[in-house]
């Protein structure tokens, strides 16, 4: 295990996670193993927050951490559908995608135990300490910040921990389900913080009546059937110099994963074709092999990079 032992909050989610799934506690102990004490220290800060968050809306750590298993189990699920078939389980089932949305106990669901999956799942952390390493190192000229598919809220909170008070918010979802968990949590760790904005809108139909200096988009291009539009969208939404964070993944079938990126340079070409270019990026296979191997398995990889207009001078 690490240099010091596990802070005792996020020792009790483990502990839970390993009483429950033998399999899951192999895996969690191997990534923890090298962990520094730095990780340890956000991860017990994250577990405290997000305990309490629970117990504030009567959710039993037990129903969190059952909420984490069921992503698990969804997605190897739907991983074995694709090595059998090479097709992710939803093509171009827009309405099935939109009735998961709106579906209270199933988002619920889904993004508690996404939220867990932050500080468990290498590539999540590492994507979360990316845009959260560039928000610090940028926000004395962000004044203007926008999050697309805010989910579980840890993102939009950690921004505002990032940025100044007075910078502006606005978090828009697809989902109610979605951004009222995103409002609830934001509410409970930033109560009287008004400089706020909710909306649920599709991003497509969204009509801004500012630019942004910072927009994040993590984990959306690969939900949507033309992630084209989407980008372009994000462009229009971006102030000249403003850029944008966004995540997505290569081979990584999901219940509601519709786009199948198949290799990283088609997301990088289609940033190209939208008029992004890459500021810097982060290319984070699920598993620890060479990368031909990676590529000939189809092994998920996830993928974030900081974007920029084409056009910066």
């Amino acid at each position: 295990m690490a240099d010091s032992p596990i802070p005792r909050t996020f020792q009790q989610i483990i502990d839970i996670i390993a009483e429950k799934s033998p399999l899951q506690k192999k895996r969690i102990n191997k990534y923890l193993s090298k962990r520094d004490k730095a990780f340890f220290e956000e991860a017990e800060a994250f577990a405290e927050i997000y305990v309490k968050y629970l117990e504030s809306q009567n959710i039993p750590l037990e129903f969190a951490v059952a909420a984490y298993l069921r992503v698990c189990n969804d997605m190897m699920r739907s991983q074995l559908y694709f090595m059998k078939t090479d097709r992710y389980p939803i093509r171009e089932s827009k309405e099935f995608v939109y009735s998961l949305y709106k579906n209270e106990d199933e988002m619920k669901s889904y993004m508690i135990g996404l939220a867990i999956s932050q500080f468990l799942w290498s590539n999540h952390y590492d994507m979360y300490s990316c845009l959260k390493e560039h928000l610090q190192e940028n926000k004395d000229i962000i004044h203007a910040y926008l999050e697309v598919g805010p989910g579980h809220g840890l993102f939009l909170n950690m921004a505002m921990d990032c940025l100044d008070k007075d910078t502006y918010f606005h978090a828009i979802d697809i989902s109610p389900v979605s951004i009222g968990i995103s409002k609830s949590i934001i509410d409970y760790l930033k109560p009287g913080d008004n400089n706020i904005r909710y909306s649920t809108i599709d991003i497509l139909d969204f009509k801004a009546d500012q630019k942004f200096d910072f927009i994040t988009m993590g984990e959306v291009l690969e939900h949507v059937g033309n992630p084209i539009a989407l980008l372009e969208k994000i462009k229009e939404l971006l102030n000249p110099q403003g850029k944008s964070f966004m995540s997505t993944c290569i081979n990584c079938p999901a219940i509601d994963h519709i786009y199948h990126f198949k290799a990283t340079d088609e997301i990088r070409e289609m940033f190209r074709d939208c008029g992004l270019v890459i500021a810097r990026e982060l290319v984070l296979p699920a598993e620890d092999l060479p990368m031909d191997e990676i590529i000939s398995k189809k092994i998920t990889i996830n993928y974030c990079a900081i974007l920029k207009k084409e056009d910066e001078k």
